[in-house]
Order: structure tokens, then sequence, then C-alpha cells
């Protein structure tokens, strides 16, 4: 018999500076995470199995590719399990930007954190005008920038609209107390190579 409180995800912890996992990102199925083919989280499923388990943290963090962020687009109720306090949808820069108009109107609903925080020739003004809940930023880019005088003003106006700013990266470079001074919120464990969502 299958055990139910099984998860079949690949999932990476969300700690907080104060070293509390505050969430939980849902990745591709582990099984089939090395193959090539496309691979779909089952999102009523991780709402149900979140649910059943008492010791998972609060928020839970599921990436939309873009194919399904086109199907949540065109059917939005399909997506009603989603319009969930603990649940924000990742999505990544390239996205937000094709589809503002329409994610801007479903962000009354749902709750979006960007991946792949600045990619090379973004738009700011697509980013800061935007009610992000969240922003990750990748490893090479906050290495390549935490250093900067700016840095920690350029978090804060993030952190001043309760959006939370983490930074995923295999292991963090800096301690908790350095990284509240940069105004970050805490790091995510990154467990699998490349971007999370990929372009």
């Amino acid at each position: 018999m299958e055990n139910s409180l099984y998860n079949p995800y690949v999932t990476e912890p969300i700690h907080h500076v104060n070293s509390n996992v505050v969430g939980i990102c849902y990745s591709v199925p582990y099984l089939h995470s090395t193959q090539d083919n496309p691979n779909i989280l089952n999102t009523r499923n991780i709402i149900s199995l979140h649910n059943q388990l008492a010791n998972e943290a609060t928020l839970m963090i599921i990436p939309f590719e873009e194919i399904r962020l086109q199907g949540m687009i065109k059917v939005p109720q399909a997506y009603s399990h989603l319009k969930n306090s603990r649940v924000r949808l990742g999505i990544n820069y390239y996205s937000l930007k094709a589809h503002y108009a329409a994610l801007l109107e479903l962000s009354n609903d749902f709750s979006f954190w960007l991946y792949d925080f600045a990619p090379p020739g973004a738009d700011w003004r697509v980013m800061d005008s935007f009610p992000l809940s969240g922003i990750v930023l990748n490893e090479s880019f906050f290495n390549e920038n935490y250093q900067k005088f700016t840095f920690p003003f350029f978090m804060a106006s993030f952190r001043e609209r309760d959006a939370e700013v983490i930074v995923r990266s295999h292991e963090p470079r800096l301690s908790a107390e350095q990284l509240a001074t940069l105004n970050m919120s805490g790091w995510q464990q990154q467990r699998s190579e490349g971007e999370l969502l990929e372009i």
C-alpha cells in the first residue's frame, strides 16, 4: 500500500535569518528530476500532502513554468485551490514581463515570488511596480552584488513592502546576522543545479 505521507517531490527548505524553516519550495518529482521529459507538479497533491504533515513548514512555494502559467492565465478558476494564504507561486522574470497585465490581475487572488531576480537586461520598472510577495536571488547574482554599497538599500525597497528577500544557494555564504544587515529575509537551500525555472 502506498504511503500517502511520502513526499514525492524534491523540496528546498527556506530558512529565515533567525534559522527557522519558514517555507518549502517544491521542485520536480524526485524520481524524474534527471529525465529530459517535462515534469508536472501535481499542485492538488502538494496542498493535500502539505496539510497532512504537521511538521511541514508554513509557506508552500510552487514553481510555475511558462506552459503552466499560460494555462493559469487562460483558466484561473482551475487553480482556485492555490488561493491560499500559505501558497506562493514562483515565476521568472521573463514570464512576468511577457504576461505582466494578466499576472497583475491574478495578483488580487494569488501571491507571486520572483525567481532569477534581475537577469541581464531586466527592466527594473517591471519588478518594482508588480506586487511581489517575495524575490529570490540566485547565488551568482548575490555573490557579485552583496558587497556593493547600494545593495542593502536596493533590498530594503522590497522589504518595506513586506516582500521576502531570499538568496537560493547550496550553503549560505554569510551568517544569518550578516544577511539581516543586508535586508535579506533568509536563504533557500538549493538542492539541484541551475535555475529553478529555466527559460
